[in-house]
């Protein structure tokens, strides 16, 4: 396997809410194993197919990285068309094993042989069934809705779009709104909508927020404070989403009630994820966190981390982290 072991040292843990959770400092057990990739790969987004594969975004090397369980990696440079540089951002696993991914204004799917199918809004529209009219318009981000197609959002002249896409049909336009903002991330909520953290908007009548988008295409959004960039967003184990921002960690129940959580000493916030334990974990700076629903948090720094994106859980309790600046996935288990 292509990995190297580190020694992991140190732990600290941060209040939030009303209690702190310490723990003990980490024995070798916790150490990483670490999968490099190539030179400035950036790796964007990370996710883990049913069979074990890895799979990466390398935004800045236009490709996506298949990481066998063996440990074997095999790079898949993105189809070109006229368009700009496909720069993968973000990863949703397959039904049937293989990945969906947004990248610049290309959106496509890679089975576990290889095989691309794609549409873009350059010269070309790709080589997806259905590829014409319904082009992507510069997806941002994706996620497995509740009918078992892909969603994603994306721009048409100047409004907000969100459409369906699979590998029978093509792209599928859901609605079409009258305004714009960018969506950050997606995930399907525990009502059977697809939740969203949206941002930068352009009017006034617009602000950061969370928005909701059923089936039938109607959307709703609930208004976050000033500055709060939201970010990275999930589904939590208690019927609530979990979503990362300027400050911390925010949970808002499917009525719009607001709960933050502040993470001590963080420049910024990376993903979140729900951990086999059932709780909220999430990476800060060179640091993962552990947040419990009753609102307890833990943070472990990782051993050599220099920016922590995206992480994968495990059954075991480890995770797969992306270290965006490194170009490395660290598998750390936080110590027990």
């Amino acid at each position: 396997m292509l990995a190297a072991v580190l020694v992991a040292t140190g732990c600290e843990s941060s209040g939030s809410g009303s209690r702190t959770d310490a723990r003990s400092t980490p024995s070798a057990s916790a150490a990483p194993a670490v999968i490099r990739l190539p030179p400035k790969a950036w790796p964007a987004d990370v996710v883990l197919s049913q069979d074990g594969t890895l799979w990466v975004a390398e935004s800045s090397l236009a490709a996506i990285a298949q990481i066998a369980p063996s440990g074997k990696v095999t790079q898949h440079p993105l189809p070109r068309d006229g368009g700009f540089a496909p720069r993968p951002s973000d990863l949703v696993p397959s039904p049937d094993g293989g990945i969906w991914y947004a990248a610049g204004d290309q959106l496509g799917h890679l089975s576990r042989s290889g095989k691309f199918t794609w549409w873009g809004d350059g010269g070309e529209v790709g080589n997806g069934p259905g590829a014409g009219p319904d082009v992507p318009g510069f997806p941002d981000a994706l996620t497995l809705g509740p009918d078992d197609t892909v969603w994603y959002e994306h721009s048409a002249v100047g409004d907000k779009v969100f459409s369906r896409v699979d590998l029978k049909q093509g792209p599928t336009q859901i609605t079409r709104l009258d305004t714009q903002f960018s969506v950050v991330a997606m995930t399907e909520g525990p009502d059977g909508a697809v939740w969203f953290t949206q941002s930068e908007e352009y009017d006034a009548k617009q602000r950061e927020g969370i928005g909701r988008l059923t089936s039938d295409g109607k959307y709703r959004k609930w208004p976050l404070p000033a500055n709060s960039s939201p970010g990275a967003l999930v589904a939590g184990p208690d019927r609530a989403l979990w979503f990362t921002d300027s400050a911390g960690i925010s949970r808002i129940d499917t009525d719009g009630d607001l709960t933050r959580y502040p993470v001590r000493d963080a420049t910024y916030l990376g993903d979140i994820v729900v951990g086999a334990d059932k709780s909220l974990w999430f990476t800060a700076d060179h640091r993962i966190g552990r947040l419990t629903t009753e609102g307890r948090m833990t943070l472990w720094p990782v051993p050599d981390a220099e920016d922590l994106g995206a992480l994968v859980p495990l059954e075991d309790g480890s995770f797969w982290l992306a270290d965006r600046k490194a170009d490395v996935l660290r598998r750390f288990t936080p110590p027990q």
